[in-house]
């Protein structure tokens, strides 16, 4: 396998598990755009960074008080798109009670000399929300 392959694969597996920590500010300024586009029900729309975050928090809350649930990485995959762009694929498993569902998102990550992977388009492909009883 090709070096920068494994540190591209390395560089988004910290993004995945620093994208379950969103709920730290001072992370999730250095991990996503202001604005990041956020692909939703009417299509892609820029969404200032507090108002993302505000969203992400509600979701977190709802999961939190769910009883017995848990996310945990299930994998990613990376391509990268020049210098600066990174296309990751990134699945969790989600838990809760006896059942288990994957979630999956796409990403669109901006990548800078030595700073962590950067959300500029968040693609959302299953929802947690739609798994909590």
């Amino acid at each position: 396998m090709n070096p920068e392959q494994i540190d591209l694969d390395a560089l988004v597996d910290t993004f995945a598990t620093e994208w379950l920590r969103l709920g730290d500010s001072q992370l999730a300024t250095q991990i996503v755009a202001d604005p990041v586009l956020v692909l939703g029900p009417d299509g892609t729309t820029p969404v200032p960074r507090s108002s993302f975050l505000a969203a992400v928090t509600a979701r977190a809350k709802a999961v939190e008080d769910s009883v017995h649930s848990r996310t945990t990485l299930a994998g990613a995959s990376a391509q990268s798109l020049g210098d600066r762009m990174v296309l990751a694929t990134i699945s969790w498993t989600f838990s809760i009670g006896d059942s288990t569902a994957t979630l999956v998102s796409d990403f669109l990550l901006q990548r800078e000399a030595d700073a962590p992977l950067r959300c500029v388009a968040y693609l959302p492909r299953t929802n947690v929300l739609d798994h909590l009883e």
